[in-house]
């Protein structure tokens, strides 16, 4: 009896070893899928907007700062882009800051995903936020909520393409990234607007691919 006793307590410890090791195992197996996943995930960016040209480091961002440690733009184009966009009248620092937001993704380093063909796609939960800020700005002679009832039109109003985030194939920024978000619109956009935004995405794709 004593026998059988410890031996099926053998069987209890075995089976508990087992099941230990194949939980490390599949751990490390998780972990390392990971790794593999975001390696391939890094390999595989491109720039869209710049010919196709692999993202660099670019610490010496005066904006767009949030993507100087893996960037599609250089600060030059940067310059180039906020100096093509007209004022829009009666815009808000937090206007200003979406606009801003909005211009930089020519600098992210995902936007193989949603710059495609010359078009941007941006997220509707963006295009509501931006909306939300620059609803009482003046556009073509009239106030902007006036205008669109909604971000996704005011999107649309620009010729952007709209999807939602879950789908993770538009143009979205969250506004916690932005550690010096006063600074560096006020150095680098000022008052700049939307009115021309459009047109400024097809000067400068003119401008800088090569």
């Amino acid at each position: 009896m004593a026998d059988a006793r410890l031996t099926a307590a053998a069987v209890v410890i075995l089976l508990a070893c087992t099941f230990s090791m194949t939980g490390d195992t599949e751990a490390v197996s998780s972990e390392q899928a990971k790794v593999q996943k975001m390696k391939v995930e890094t390999e595989k960016k491109y720039c869209p907007f710049f010919n196709n040209r692999a993202p660099e480091v670019q610490r010496g961002l005066k904006n767009c700062t949030w993507f100087k440690e893996s960037s599609c733009c250089r600060q030059e184009e940067i310059d180039a882009t906020f100096g093509r966009v007209k004022p829009l009248r009666g815009a808000s620092p937090d206007c200003q800051r979406y606009t801003n937001y909005l211009m930089c993704y020519i600098c992210s380093p995902d936007q193989y995903r949603f710059y495609l063909m010359e078009s941007l796609t941006v997220c509707e939960e963006f295009c509501d936020a931006w909306y939300a800020a620059c609803s009482s700005a003046i556009l073509k002679g009239s106030i902007i909520q006036d205008l669109y009832k909604n971000g996704k039109e005011f999107c649309g109003s620009r010729r952007f393409k709209v999807d939602t985030v879950k789908n993770g194939q538009c143009f979205f920024f969250d506004a916690k990234h932005d550690k010096n978000s006063a600074r560096a619109v006020n150095s680098d956009i000022g008052s700049f607007g939307v009115m021309l935004l459009t047109s400024c995405v097809v000067l400068m794709k003119g401008l800088w691919v090569r």
